[in-house]
């Protein structure tokens, strides 16, 4: 392998010297090219790359050392050799801060000469060899770090997987604490209580499985697990925000970002997001969690347009314990967080009779499984669920199938109801609070944001919360709110139109009175003269 090297000197005596002593005691060396001042070496580094520049310091125009700057900025990895007539003591001092070789006085003697460029060589031969080092760890690392990501998605996702397993994981990957939440995509359109063609769309997101990647990783610091089925589980690596509401919305707003991209490659794609968690260790409850409010938001009772789902959005309050979660038995949980009871009743009513038709499963086990349901409701819906103990010890004191059915199915059917009831309630106190909030601030400019956060709902779903329970958007009811308020002042003397704009959130007068009519069917004038007293 050649090395290039390039002489800058005004004297061309020097340059011809040195040129002699590196071909006559270097092969692997090949002159590039000479230069004469500090211009022309910048204008020949730039163009003809060499790997070490012998420069001197006191030439015409831009002398070496303003040479040798310029040339670091664009040729960072370059090696500069100084020679100078100079032993001034402030230009070996710079020499040094701009990572010379060697600072050697004229005129230069071929063993020094020698002797500085081979230790030039050795350096540029033990950087080459960092860099192949470099190159062939990162192709080692590319081929591990996707058996690693499968590895700790493996561990959150299964429930033989520790979290002392996540820990270790989270070391390898360069994340001490782990703190974070799961996203869960799926893939499939959505229909009856469930998402369809999931076989095909899942062989056509294995297809894209990269493109997903990159456009989640563009936006997150996150371990991607591979496609299973028609689904990606990720896991997102984020420090605490100072509240848990910009948490939840921050995490909505990227979940929103990185599904504007994604939906370009498939239309049909759904996002459950779970909680943050300081501790790596916390990860599988942000795992069901992400599940959860996926199943709900893959649901008839979820829009169609709705895509996104944080499971704090959920109005019923659920709380999850690791082991609560049999796939047999979940979707009676779905239907329960929709409030759907005859077809939790129905569910329950097909899985139990698949478990006592079961031939190796025994009564106990089917009770123990009854068990796990009931305590799984306590755990989610502690309000709904209510003293669930005495139930606990009539399926515990039972000895035949029709009695355990007819204690589970009440007591689901109870809950439920409660459920119900209790979402009823939820829901009017946050149409209440949201509705109360615009009525004492319409009088300033307000954003959905805004009231969002004061019901404690992320933007995304507030919006489309409220005009599923309303009837109307968000923005029409602050409409309808100010020009309700507008209306009542106009018909008093002491306010002119200009001051029931501002009165009433508006900047524009002409924007107010544009709005008014729409809404009124007549001007704010028309108005004032028909109704003013």
């Amino acid at each position: 392998m050649t090395y290039k090297v390039l002489v800058v000197d005004d004297e061309p005596i020097a340059v011809e010297s040195v040129i002699y002593m590196l071909t006559k005691n270097f092969e692997e060396i090949e002159i590039c090219g000479s230069a004469r001042s500090g211009k022309d070496a910048i204008e020949k580094a730039y163009n003809l790359h060499p790997d070490i520049i012998i420069m001197d310091i006191n030439m015409p125009g831009i002398n070496g050392l303003e040479a040798m700057k310029q040339i670091r900025t664009g040729s960072p990895h370059v090696l500069f050799i100084i020679m100078s007539a100079f032993d001034y003591f402030d230009y070996a001092v710079e020499a040094l801060n701009l990572g010379v070789v060697e600072y050697l006085l004229k005129p230069v003697k071929e063993a020094n000469l020698s002797d500085t460029v081979l230790k030039a060589l050795e350096r540029i031969r033990i950087r080459e060899a960092n860099i192949q080092k470099n190159l062939e760890q990162q192709e080692r690392m590319e081929m591990i770090i996707p058996v690693l990501e499968t590895g700790f998605m493996n561990s959150l996702c299964l429930y033989t997987g520790s979290t002392m397993e996540l820990k270790s994981y989270c070391q390898l990957f360069g994340y001490t604490e782990g703190s974070g939440y799961v996203m869960a995509m799926e893939f499939g359109q959505k229909k009856s209580h469930k998402i369809e063609n999931k076989i095909g769309a899942g062989v056509y997101g294995e297809k894209m499985y990269g493109e997903y990647k990159k456009i989640i990783q563009s936006r997150l610091k996150a371990i991607v697990g591979p496609i299973m089925l028609n689904r990606i589980i990720v896991y997102v690596f984020e420090e605490k925000k100072t509240q848990d509401y910009e948490q939840k919305s921050h995490s909505v707003e990227e979940a929103g970002r990185i599904l504007e991209r994604a939906v370009r490659i498939y239309p049909d794609i759904f996002i459950g997001i779970g909680r943050y968690y300081d501790n790596i260790e916390e990860a599988k409850k942000s795992y069901q969690e992400a599940l959860f409010a996926l199943g709900v938001l893959t649901s008839d009772k979820e829009g169609k347009e709705a895509q996104i789902l944080h499971v704090d959005d959920i109005l019923e309050r659920i709380e999850y314990t690791q082991s609560d979660y049999e796939e047999q038995l979940e979707e009676i949980y779905l239907h329960a967080a929709e409030q759907e009871e005859n077809e939790a009743a129905a569910v329950f009513h097909e899985v139990f009779n698949r478990m006592t038709r079961d031939n190796t499963m025994t009564f106990e086990e089917i009770k123990n499984s009854m068990i796990g349901l009931v305590t799984g409701f306590s755990a989610r819906w502690k309000n709904a669920a209510g003293n669930y103990y005495d139930v606990l010890k009539d399926i515990i004191g039972t000895v035949d199938r029709d009695g355990l059915y007819s204690i589970v199915n009440n007591f689901l059917e109870r809950t439920v109801r409660k459920i119900q009831e209790g979402r009823k309630i939820k829901v009017n106190t946050i149409i209440e609070k949201a509705n109360k909030y615009m009525e004492q601030n319409f009088a300033r400019e307000i954003s959905l944001e805004e009231v969002a956060r004061e019901v404690n709902l992320s933007p995304y779903y507030f919006s489309r919360f409220y005009k599923e329970e309303t009837g109307v958007n968000f923005s029409d009811r602050l409409t309808e709110i100010r020009m309700e308020t507008a209306k009542e002042l106009l018909k008093k003397d002491e306010y002119t139109i200009k001051d029931v704009c501002y009165m009433t959130g508006y900047t524009e007068p002409n924007y107010f009175s544009k709005i008014f009519k729409k809404v009124a069917g007549v001007t704010p004038t028309e108005y004032k003269k028909l109704f003013g007293s």
